[in-house]
């Protein structure tokens, strides 16, 4: 079982009154009182309607009423007497009789045995059973007797079809359910138009037939037929369309198109949340069980934590076992341990917690082990536990792993006929294990000679994983030949045309398999590709691999939500990375391929700090209504608050702890559908954001004195690439362990004053800037990668050549940062500082001071988290002044710290902000430094201000010397004011420091280096010198040109 192929399942078009599971024998009681109302009201209604071809009888036609109405009992009755009161008629009609008759039957028996769904008379396995054999019994009566009839009415004789191919599916018979399910769409489809929801219906539940048989493909061909109808006929807001989407979602996982597979549970879930109806609540559930699973293979665990705990909470509604629940009897709460134990298993697994991914493993296999009988629900379950075993096991107990895949691949065969298990998936991880492990090269080949038979009956998932690993086995083999054809079969399989010429493919080419197993094949692929270009020097097999890695990336993209990284996700584009540059560096000619890996370098990385400063700061030109904008605050209080309980208070009960986490997943889900809505009401201001990173465009916006270099850094090699607005170029990749531990020694000096740094500093500064060419360039922006996030590039310098330097940690949001115009001609500054008593900043109120002397704007001293959170939005410039607390074990629970009871301004707060500043400078300690998450840069208190739509921030790398720090923020403000750019201004700052600093001991790089700039770097203020210049150069030129006139006149 590869996930959960009956999760959310179920058969629909039914003509029995399914407000199951029913008591037949409470409900004549029950519902007496709306029995005999509804017989008044009949007697009352014109008899003489005839729906048939038959001019019916008045007991046919109340017998009719009762029946769709589920009163079967009843309705049996009078059929019975309909039959013995019909004998006058014609034979036609004595048949039709007789037939409704056992239809009716049918009816009452299937409807007796969804009381083993009743909580309140459940009845045993073997009687539901009984009670369908009954109720098929007496359907196929029903269609013998009509089948005599020449001329029969077509939606009766489809209803007693329904009938049929329904209780043979219940009973477990699927072949034969299609084929009677086949049968009634032959009966219909020249009776009822595709708008009628009965014929929708139908091909519905014939989709759901193919899932159980298999056939995933033909499983999503019915249902989004059926989806596509159901549209027409309910709109898209209705639980049937739900449940089309959620059912869909399973194939799609099957067939391994992991995208569609997320749209389709969303779209679900979205529906039945608005919806939010009681008897939804059981496909909501199997929804949050099946976004749990999808999430936990993503690599996303908060979000898996999110849905485990919406699913949970739902299975301790009361209404989960209540006659319409999805825990009714000890079989449904018996396969919701089993599932839940296998889900829990894949979860661990995912987190690399192998040791708790075995205990839920153990509690399914001593479950389900040594049975005498399994169901087919408990084999599918024990098969993906042997399976995993396997997986587990491969490193430390090959034999105990090929063991237990051999033992899943018995059961799998041995239950295909009666379950329609599929042992495919099972034998290629048998083959995985051969190639990857055991380089068994007789089992090998013995294994594909018998799955090659049977590829072409396999979806192109199961075909394309397995021309891999035969490629990977004749790698091993070192048989390029046989890896190369291998490699092209597997290449095939993604195509939508397998013949179309390689120089012509493009990403809309592929099938949709949106999936890290898609793009980890390409790059093998690709790999394959490269080390024959090396061995044999062969164009052609460079331009293969050009192409596979452009469209890993490509797939890549696609999988990428645009949220926060994980580590599956930065596993996989470090790999994409290193390749793609790799390859830039074999043909240094090719610019055109450099250009395109660069923008699949770029695009493929972090987008999440981005978004939120798109978010943030484009906003601020929005008229949003009043209303919104008091609901967001509301929202943003509220998930601030359990936020802050959950980090305050860390002894609290597991069910206290639990309480708050469903509050703020529920919380940080409505506030992000709110923000949602806005972005889509204001769609033209957003949109541009969406398009694809150019970097020619981006070079286009660089001027000719300025250069980015970025640094990307993969698990062997560090690429250092220059960026100019004419140049374009990768330098020598770096050694990754030697630059760590030179930057690990140089960072040990610059944090703790060590003496005896200039050497240190100048071997770190030959090799990350030694080759790249910025001798030329007076501003740089460094994009760092990794520890580098941790160093000062001044420090590199040491005199007065040091260029402007800023940083940004990626290229896409320094572009949106530069688009941030200031736009205010006077500044306005915020400052606000904080001296407790027990660290006092004894040089904080000068600081405050000083930059008020330069700027209008007004001191806050002592200065409360509340009084910042009212004040901060009136000032374009904010100053902060005070200490600052990483927390190591939480990042995003690091604060600044102020004055008040209430003091701590989390990062996690900070990040819900909405911030009209165009500069916020943190003169606290430590606001640039934090725990680096990979993918996303450092966790730190500047990085919350860019979420919150500050386009340039002023940083400390370090908790830096108070003292120093007034001094060098009143020389980065004077500069400001003479309207010099942020970089050179706090450059030109620390060269001041240094030539007013006589003690040798403070030029440390410790004292000066540690502020950096982030972002915009515009001047804060306009350069008047130009009006001067202006003024001058024409009468410079009038005297140059008169100079000039006097002179010829003298000739």
């Amino acid at each position: 079982m590869s996930g959960k192929e009956l999760q959310g399942h179920c058969l629909r078009g039914s003509q029995v009154t399914k407000d199951f599971p029913r008591n037949q024998d409470a409900l004549v009681f029950k519902a007496m009182g709306k029995l005999v109302a509804f017989i008044f009201c009949f007697f009352l209604a014109d008899l003489a309607l005839s729906q048939t071809i038959y001019s019916r009888d008045k007991l046919t036609l109340l017998a009719d009423s009762l029946h769709v109405e589920g009163f079967y009992q009843e309705a049996l009755s009078l059929r019975k007497q309909a039959v013995d009161e019909g004998k006058q008629t014609s034979k036609a009609y004595q048949t039709y009789l007789e037939a409704k008759y056992y239809h009716t039957q049918s009816a009452y028996f299937e409807n007796l045995s969804y009381d083993y769904y009743n909580p309140n008379a459940a009845i045993s396995k073997n009687q539901k059973t009984t009670y369908l054999d009954s109720a098929l019994i007496a359907a196929k009566k029903a269609q013998k007797t009509y089948a005599s009839v020449k001329h029969p009415d077509k939606k009766f004789q489809y209803q007693i079809q329904n009938r049929i191919y329904h209780q043979t599916a219940y009973l477990g018979n699927w072949k034969e359910a299609l084929a009677e399910a086949k049968w009634g769409y032959e009966i219909l489809k020249d009776t009822l138009s595709e708008n009628d929801k009965t014929f929708v219906d139908l091909i519905y539940d014939i989709g759901y037939i193919y899932s159980q048989l298999g056939d995933f493909s033909k499983a999503v061909e019915n249902y989004q037929h059926s989806l596509n109808l159901y549209r027409k006929i309910v709109g898209e807001n209705h639980t049937d369309i739900a449940q089309a989407y959620n059912n869909i979602a399973v194939e799609y996982r099957n067939l391994g198109l992991r995208q569609k597979e997320l749209q389709s549970l969303l779209k679900a879930k979205q529906i039945w949340e608005k919806l939010n109806r009681e008897e939804d609540k059981n496909f909501l559930y199997k929804c949050y069980g099946n976004l749990f699973y999808w999430y936990s293979y993503y690599g996303d665990f908060e979000k898996a934590d999110e849905y485990l705990l919406k699913k949970r909470k739902l299975r301790e509604d009361d209404f989960s076992i209540t006659e319409f629940g999805f825990l009714r009897n000890k079989e449904e709460v018996y396969k919701d341990e089993l599932l839940e134990n296998h889900d829990l298993m894949v979860y661990y697994r995912q987190r690399k917690d192998t040791a708790k991914s075995m205990v839920y493993l153990s509690k399914t296999l001593k479950t389900l082990r040594g049975k005498s009988s399994l169901q087919d629900f408990e084999v599918k379950h024990l098969i993906a536990a042997l399976k995993a075993t396997g997986e587990l096991e491969q490193t430390s107990n090959v034999e105990e792993s090929i063991s237990c895949l051999d033992k899943a691949i018995d059961l799998a065969d041995k239950y295909q006929l009666q379950y329609y298990t599929n042992s495919f998936p099972l034998k290629l991880q048998k083959l995985k294990l051969l190639v990857e492990v055991t380089h068994d090269q007789f089992a090998f080949s013995e294994l594909c000679s018998q799955l090659e038979p049977y590829m072409h009956a396999q979806n192109s998932d199961g075909q394309f994983q397995f021309w891999l690993l035969k490629a990977k086995n004749a790698r091993f083999n070192n048989n390029e030949k046989a890896a190369s054809k291998a490699y092209d079969l597997a290449f095939k399989t993604l195509l939508n045309a397998p013949e179309k010429p390689l120089d012509t493919i493009e990403f809309q080419d592929l099938k949709p398999l949106i999936s890290f197993e898609t793009v980890q094949g390409l790059l093998d692929m690709a790999e394959f590709h490269t080390i024959l270009f090396s061995l044999h020097d062969e164009g052609k097999e460079l331009d293969k691999a050009k192409v596979k890695l452009l469209l890993a990336s490509k797939v890549y993209n696609e999988l990428y939500l645009g949220n926060r990284y994980n580590d599956e996700l930065y596993n996989v584009n470090k790999r994409l990375n290193t390749q793609l540059l790799e390859c830039a560096l074999l043909t240094p000619k090719d610019d055109l391929f450099l250009i395109r890996a660069l923008n699949a370098v770029e695009n493929g990385g972090a987008k999440l700090t981005w978004s939120r400063f798109i978010f943030n700061n484009q906003r601020q030109h929005l008229k949003i209504p009043n209303e919104l904008l008091e609901k967001e605050d509301e929202l943003k209080a509220q998930l601030n608050f359990y936020q802050k309980k959950v980090v305050n208070e860390p002894e609290v009960s597991e069910d206290k702890l639990l309480l708050w986490k469903e509050k703020i997943y529920q919380l940080k889900e409505d506030l992000s559908l709110l923000q949602d809505s806005i972005k889509i009401k204001n769609a033209a201001v957003f949109q541009w954001n969406a398009k694809e990173f150019s970097i020619t465009e981006f070079q286009k916006s660089l001027l000719p004195n300025q250069a980015v270099l970025k640094y990307v850094m993969t698990e062997k090699k560090v690429f250092p690439i220059l960026i100019s607005n004419k140049t374009l170029k990768i330098s020598k990749p770096l050694d990754a362990a030697l630059l760590n531990v030179q930057l690990k020694s140089v960072l040990e000096i610059l944090k703790h004053r060590e003496p005896n740094y200039s050497e240190p500093l100048a071997n770190l500064s030959h090799l990350l800037l030694d080759g790249t060419a910025l001798n030329s360039f007076e501003k740089i922006t460094i994009v760092p990668d990794g520890a580098l996030y941790y160093l000062p590039f001044e420090t590199l310098y040491l005199d007065k050549k040091m260029p402007d330097i800023s940083y940004t940690s990626s290229l896409v949001l320094f572009q949106a940062q530069g688009y941030s115009n200031f736009s205010s001609r006077q500044v306005q500054i915020g400052a606000f500082a904080t001296s407790p008593e027990t660290s006092r900043l004894f040089h904080a109120h000068e600081e405050l001071v000083s930059i008020l002397a330069e700027f209008q704007g007004e001191a806050f001293y002592n200065a409360t988290r509340q009084q910042f959170l009212n004040k901060a939005n009136d000032f374009n410039v904010l100053h902060l002044a005070m200490h600052s607390e990483i927390n190591g074990n939480s990042p995003e629970f690091s604060s600044l710290i102020f004055d008040g009871e209430d003091r701590k301004l989390f990062i996690s707060e900070l990040y819900n902000e909405n911030l009209k500043a165009s500069m916020v400078v943190l003169s606290a300690c430590d606001t640039g430094n934090g725990f680096y998450e990979n993918g996303e840069g450092v966790i730190s208190i500047s990085r919350a201000f860019t979420f919150a739509g500050v386009p340039s921030t002023v940083m400390s790398l370090w908790k830096v010397d108070d003292e120093t720090t007034q001094i060098i923020m009143k020389a980065f403000y004077k500069h400001l004011k003479k309207g010099e750019t942020k970089d050179l201004a706090l450059k030109n700052a620390k060269l001041d420091y240094l030539e007013s600093t006589k003690d040798p001991l403070l030029k440390h790089p410790y004292y000066w280096s540690g502020f950096v700039v982030a972002g915009n770097t515009q001047a804060l203020v306009a350069n008047h010198h130009y009006w001067w210049f202006l003024i001058v150069l024409p009468l410079v030129s009038l005297i140059l040109f008169r100079k000039k006139l006097l002179q010829f006149f003298k000739k």
